[in-house]
Order: C-alpha cells, then structure tokens, then sequence
C-alpha cells in the first residue's frame, strides 16, 4: 500500500483571498447603508408632503373650498391652542396636529406665502435657500401648482404648491 499525500486543509492563500472577498462585501454594505437610511427618510418626508396635502385638501372640503386664512409662518413645536381655527395654525392644530414631525424627531413648520407675479412665472418662495433640513420649513405657496422642482403662479386661486428640501438631494414639490 502505498500512502499518499492526503492534506485535506486549506493554503493560507485560500484563506486570505475568502477573507478579502467577506471584507469587500462588508465595506460595500457599510457605505451603502447611510446613503439608503436617508433615502428611506425622503421617502417618509415625501409620504408626508402628500398627507399635507390632502389634509389641506380636506380642510377645502369642509370649507367651501376655502383655504386658511393669510400668510404667515407657524412653528410645528409650539402650537396656539387659541389660533384661529381659519388661519394656518388653527389648520396645523386641527388637522395635523403634534405628530406631523420629520423622521428625524423634529416638528415641521410651515411657510405660508402667495405667489404674485403673472401666470406660468416663478414663484418667490419665501423660505431659506439653506441645503436640508433648513429648519425642517415646509414652504406653502397659495395660486401656485408645481413645475419640476419650482412653483409658478397658477389662475386657480384655490390651488397651492407644496416646497420641501429633501435630505438626500433635490426638493420635492407637490401640487393640490
């Protein structure tokens, strides 16, 4: 009988390049990761600019298609109990309410202006320029409707665009 070389291991070569191959896929993983957490969080933020929206839109309904009154700005923190229930912080009070906030834990706060200009111009919105999350600042631009990324003026005076930086890159904005 004669006996043969029978190593059943191994070579370190082997080893090393498994080795090499698990450290590739866990870094391509650990690079990835942020970049799809805070396209989850637009996700969110997009399901919440449209929630905005048909709530706006409800409020409409129950009001003749009327919507709050003015132009003014409201902090989601710190809610008027007092507000009018026509005005924008009586809107954010009864229709959206403490729980209206970003996926990051903060409150939205709303940015209320009218678009003036003529039809199909650029709308002036009237919040910072500043990149994400800019106060978490929802901009809401009445006679407005939406075009790419921007508001322009609409004949509508009961429409109104929906403005929002998103974290990831681009703002979303939503028409009524």
């Amino acid at each position: 009988m004669k006996k043969g070389n029978n190593n059943r291991g191994f070579t370190i070569i082997e080893v090393a390049l498994v080795l090499a191959i698990a450290g590739l896929i866990f870094l391509m993983v650990f690079v990835a990761l942020p970049g799809l957490r805070a396209s989850q969080r637009d996700t969110t933020r997009r399901e919440d600019m449209i929630s905005l929206i048909d709530s706006v839109k409800k409020y409409q309904q129950n009001n003749r298609g009327a919507l709050p009154n003015g132009t003014q700005d409201v902090t989601g923190g710190s809610i008027d109990e007092n507000a009018d229930s026509n005005s924008w912080a009586g809107f954010y009070r009864d229709y959206l309410g403490e729980n209206f906030i970003d996926p990051d834990g903060e409150p939205y706060n709303l940015t209320v202006s009218k678009c003036d200009g003529s039809l199909e111009s650029d709308c002036e919105v009237n919040y910072s320029e500043e990149p994400f999350p800019n106060g978490y600042n929802i901009a809401i631009v009445l006679q407005a409707s939406c075009n790419g990324e921007r508001a322009i003026k609409s004949s509508n005076p009961r429409k109104f665009a929906v403005i929002y930086k998103l974290e990831g890159a681009g703002t979303y904005c939503g028409n009524s």
